[in-house]
């Protein structure tokens, strides 16, 4: 994580050029909810390991790799508690 929360404008061109590269190369719509939620884990991940277009990149597909494992299409539903 970035620990001063405070980007610079390199760092902050960074992150948008990986977002928008990877809503295109995915058919996301940047704007959208999944695109909103891809461009905030972006900036929570972006640190030293994660500096680059291709770092962060490679980190969201794989956050969105481990989001879609936990999703069970066809499964049966929870019950809620209503």
């Amino acid at each position: 994580m970035n620990s001063s929360s405070i980007f610079n404008v390199d760092q902050l061109n960074t992150i948008r050029d990986a977002h928008l590269e990877w809503c295109a190369e995915n058919s996301v719509d940047p704007k959208s909810p999944f695109g909103e939620e891809a461009a905030a884990f972006l900036i929570k991940a972006f640190d030293v390991e994660h500096n680059s277009v291709d770092g962060l990149i490679a980190a969201l597909d794989h956050y969105v790799m481990e989001r879609g494992s936990h999703v069970r299409v066809g499964s049966t539903s929870i019950p809620s508690t209503e």
